[in-house]
């Protein structure tokens, strides 16, 4: 099949923007109900308790499947399924690599041999690997589509050796192998979801409450990013920014407007 031409102008079409976005954070953090809030969902979860994590948007009316196995998460990401959903979520993308992903990866034989603790359903180093790998494959099918893309991850801090004290602290997403670092590439936005406590009133200690807030920017020791403030040599997303969707703050549509708004200003500046 030949070649198409493309111009990169395309892409900062307002109408065509899709948003291909990886949220992470501890549990809790706000991650599910933000992707809730993207244009028409179709939510694939994989995680437990009842509902599988999404009894807490349940009086939204979503439309969620419950991949089991690889070849029902194939199905997701190749488009199969969700086919006139706007967005397509991965909810956890975590969870996912921990179960019906780690057991793909240990259904491959060794070349030296099982162990013990692979019998068991315990994943050796190698097999990390392989875990990485897989879920690469499937998620780049999923990036690939002509839909807004959300996946959820927990995060995990990498911490220096503790015998040579080399590295350096990284709190990053939580998935196997290469996906731990190499997810960030994939994706256009990286955000990490965080919470810190705050008083409304300085003066009154009772004042104080959770304040869910997301990272946008990352630093050496936090892999955060968003491509989109390349584009009109300014940001579109700051670098830190409340969350908050009983007042709309820092919800996905806060976000889809700020780059839609960007990409507008850009496609005048450019004709």
């Amino acid at each position: 099949m030949a070649l198409v031409v493309k111009n990169t102008k395309q892409l900062i079409d307002p109408a065509n923007l899709r948003l291909k976005i990886l949220a992470f954070g501890y549990p809790g953090s706000g991650k599910t109900t933000f992707a809730a809030d993207a244009p028409n969902p179709g939510i694939a979860v994989c995680e437990t308790g009842h509902g599988k994590g999404l009894i807490g948007i349940a009086q939204r009316g979503l439309d969620y499947v419950e991949p089991a196995n690889y070849g029902e998460f194939d199905q997701v990401c190749s488009g199969l399924v969700f086919k006139d959903k706007q967005t397509i979520v991965l909810d956890s993308l975590s969870d996912m690599c921990r179960t019906f992903i780690k057991d793909y990866a240990l259904s491959f034989p060794r070349a030296k041999g099982e162990s013990q603790k692979r019998k068991a359903g315990v994943p050796e180093l190698d097999d990390y690997g392989v875990m990485g790998e897989v879920t690469r494959r499937l998620v780049r099918k999923l990036l690939d589509s002509d839909k807004h893309v959300i996946a959820t991850s927990t995060l995990k801090i990498n911490m220096p050796d503790a015998e040579t004290g080399q590295g350096d602290m990284l709190v990053c997403p939580d998935l196997p192998g290469a996906m731990s670092l190499g997810s960030t590439a994939m994706f256009d936005i990286v955000l990490c979801f965080r919470t810190r406590s705050v008083l409304r009133d300085k003066n009154d200690a009772k004042s104080r409450y959770t304040q869910h807030y997301i990272t946008a920017k990352g630093s050496q020791n936090l892999t955060a990013k968003c491509r989109h403030n390349e584009v009109i040599g300014k940001s579109l997303l700051p670098d830190e920014f409340i969350y908050d969707p009983a007042t709309g703050d820092g919800t996905f549509t806060w976000i889809l407007k700020r780059i839609q708004d960007g990409y507008t200003e850009a496609v005048k500046k450019a004709a």
